[in-house]
């Protein structure tokens, strides 16, 4: 009698490495999940309000741009 695929890989033993594999998998996947969210929380925390112009010369990119002295 032949056995099916099925049997084969019940036989050897394969199905047990097919099931931790797909396993690692995803508990990987997951892993770098929760890596990315922790991420993009800490940056939303970490983020700092802009700080204005306290004095109309902040305002400008360069001295020469500034007003006369």
């Amino acid at each position: 009698m032949e056995r099916s695929w099925l049997e084969t890989v019940q036989l050897l033993g394969l199905d047990t490495m097919v099931a931790l594999i797909l396993l690692a998998l995803v508990i990987s996947a997951l892993w770098k999940l929760l890596a990315t969210l922790v991420h993009f929380g800490r940056e939303a925390f970490r983020r700092k309000a802009r700080v204005l112009p306290t004095s109309p010369r902040d305002v400008y990119p360069a001295q020469e741009w500034g007003p006369s002295p």
